[in-house]
């Protein structure tokens, strides 16, 4: 078996026993190989827009002797992807925004699937207000750490009967990941906390800021983002 990063070990874990497992971005393979090789799926769909990560996991699959089963596409996104084609779909280790235009360029099959795992490493607020607004519950979602810097993964399930609506601290720091208090987002909330406190510092130390201005904007931006923050951390030490 492949040693899987803290982060792909998470990932591995969210995924249910199903058929076939779609990897957009696969980077060298070894999610699939792992997924394989552990008997959640029977089938993996291997997908980048680039071709040299996809040769690359081309290689590594076929050194574990899998080549039979997995499908390697050279896509943008889930362009090479038909509806209902895979039952676990995987988007991660990209920016938020990129993750978003993806799904949104490919929502029909997004929604076909029965499973959607994302791994946004920006944007996250952005990209749930996407997931939510089209319908995606939240199954679970959790916190890794990688380079020191910390990322959620977010495990999804389209129900099309179903209206979701997150609050401002949901959408930043994620409904299930706040109601489970992950040790990490301690820890996530205090970085913050850090960061925008030193920012807002300088900004308010400048001179002759005008009213409705982008600086003001910004201000009043950290301000209540720090609040929200103080209030999760409040909450999490009850």
């Amino acid at each position: 078996m492949i040693k899987l990063s803290e982060r792909l070990q998470i990932i591995y874990g969210m995924v249910p026993k199903c058929n076939t497992v779609c990897d957009v971005g696969c980077d060298h393979g070894y999610l699939a190989i792992s997924l394989l090789e552990g008997g959640v799926c029977s089938k993996a769909i291997a997908m980048d827009v680039n071709k040299g990560p996809l040769n690359s996991a081309k290689e590594n699959v076929k050194a574990h002797g899998l080549l039979d089963n997995v499908d390697f596409r050279l896509s943008d996104g889930l362009a090479k992807l038909t509806e209902a084609e895979a039952d676990t779909i995987c988007i991660c280790g990209m920016g938020g925004a990129l993750i978003t235009r993806i799904l949104d360029a490919g929502i029909d099959v997004a929604r076909s699937a029965k499973t959607l795992i994302v791994e946004p490493q920006s944007e996250y607020d952005k990209l749930r207000e996407f997931l939510a607004s089209h319908h995606f519950s939240f199954l679970d979602e959790e916190l890794c750490i990688e380079e020191g810097k910390i990322y959620p993964i977010i495990k999804v399930s389209y129900t099309p009967d179903s209206s979701f609506e997150l609050s401002k601290d949901e959408l930043l720091y994620g409904p299930v990941i706040i109601k489970k208090k992950l040790p990490l987002l301690v820890r996530l909330l205090e970085k913050n906390k850090n960061e925008y406190l030193s920012i807002l510092e300088k900004l308010n130390s400048r001179k002759d800021i005008a009213e409705g201005s982008p600086i003001q904007n910004r201000i009043k931006e950290l301000e209540e983002e720090l609040s929200i923050i103080d209030g999760l951390l409040s909450k999490m030490e009850g």
